[in-house]
């Protein structure tokens, strides 16, 4: 195989691909054919608290029990046990976090608990808006009542915080935030859900079909762009149920069981905007053989967290989209100087097309 200077995958997996966390979160909303009779939602306090705490206690034990096995004259006293109490009570505060604090909703009855185990009951009702905050590079969720008094305040990187929102969303609460603020990356994924709009059947051959002119403009202005690296992107819409989307296979081996075509779009549909980079007619892989691919879900079937709703067809924004891959293609030009990767020949075995949806 010939051997060409390219860029490798090998980023942290928020940045491997515009794909990642997209489809983490398409598939995680996906979950259609579960029961849908009742609401329930629980939020907690990442695990990241537990280790901090269970560290922080450990490493004071250690530090006493070393003292005691081996003791010296002039140690001890305040300068060993006030530093070795401070580490036990900062210890037992995070676990105490971590155990405490949560968010339980269940239908439209909503149950704050805060880190000393307080609890704050409310209702949606009670909700007047919400406010996305960036501040210090990670994203915090401020919810307030309708007389503007702060409810309570959660992190995103709590387990269970993108169902949530997407609960706040599909309610039609307002969410206030800053789109043209910090850290960009990071909210890429609650700024997904946060623009996102329902849409009907009929309505998904036009969406694509526009969306697929937009995405095609910026892939081959890059490629005007970086001529010097020859090489060319295939892009197109693929359509799958949830089933083909969890076999694990390299990209261009995974099938879609809707290549066939639909008489109507299935409770687990996903359409995935999909661009694979491309020399002389032959794909490019890292050194893994990964392909050097983008893929974004833009249409999502799945479970609808209003109250008496069912499923609802999520269109991502364009141009959150749009802005997304745009970063990424430009990260990628700077790496494709900085590594060495092969072609392969291979046939992709599912289909890509311009539009989408139920064909007539």
């Amino acid at each position: 195989m010939r051997k060409l200077k390219e860029r490798q995958t090998e980023f942290p997996e928020s940045r491997r691909s515009v794909m990642c966390g997209c489809v983490k979160i398409a598939q995680r909303r996906g979950k259609t054919v579960e029961d849908r009779t009742k609401i329930k939602i629980q939020v907690r306090e990442s695990r990241i608290a537990l280790v901090a705490g269970s560290v922080s206690i450990a490493f004071a034990f250690f530090i006493l029990a070393m003292y005691l096995l081996h003791p010296k004259k002039d140690g001890g006293g305040l300068f060993l046990y006030v530093p070795l109490l401070l580490m036990l009570a900062s210890g037992a505060a995070f676990c105490m976090v971590y155990h405490n604090r949560k968010m339980l909703v269940e239908e439209m009855s909503i149950c704050y608990v805060n880190s000393l185990g307080k609890k704050k009951q409310f209702n949606l009702d009670g909700i007047g808006f919400c406010k996305l905050d960036m501040g210090g590079g990670k994203a915090s969720l401020f919810l307030y009542d309708l007389l503007g008094e702060k409810l309570c305040k959660l992190d995103f990187s709590m387990p269970g915080m993108g169902e949530f929102l997407q609960y706040l969303v599909d309610n039609g609460v307002e969410t206030e935030y800053d789109r043209e603020g910090n850290g960009r990356q990071e909210m890429m994924i609650p700024e997904l859900i946060l623009s996102e709009t329902a849409v009907c059947e009929e309505e998904i051959g036009k969406c694509t079909a526009a969306f697929y002119q937009e995405a095609e403009q910026i892939f081959r202005d890059w490629e005007k762009r970086n001529k010097k690296f020859a090489v060319e992107w295939e892009i197109g819409f693929a359509q799958y149920k949830e089933a083909d989307l969890e076999k694990k296979s390299r990209l261009w081996e995974r099938t879609s069981s809707l290549d066939g075509g639909m008489r109507e779009i299935p409770e687990d549909y996903t359409c995935v905007l999909e661009a694979y980079l491309k020399k002389d007619g032959e794909y490019i892989v890292n050194r893994k053989g990964e392909e050097i691919a983008v893929q974004i879900p833009y249409l999502v079937r799945c479970r609808s967290y209003q109250i008496g709703e069912q499923t609802r067809i999520r269109k991502s924004d364009e141009k959150v989209i749009g802005e997304g891959i745009e970063r990424y293609l430009e990260m990628l030009a700077k790496e494709l100087p900085r590594h060495r990767y092969r072609t392969e020949t291979y046939v992709l075995q599912h289909k890509l097309g311009k539009d989408a949806g139920v064909r007539a």
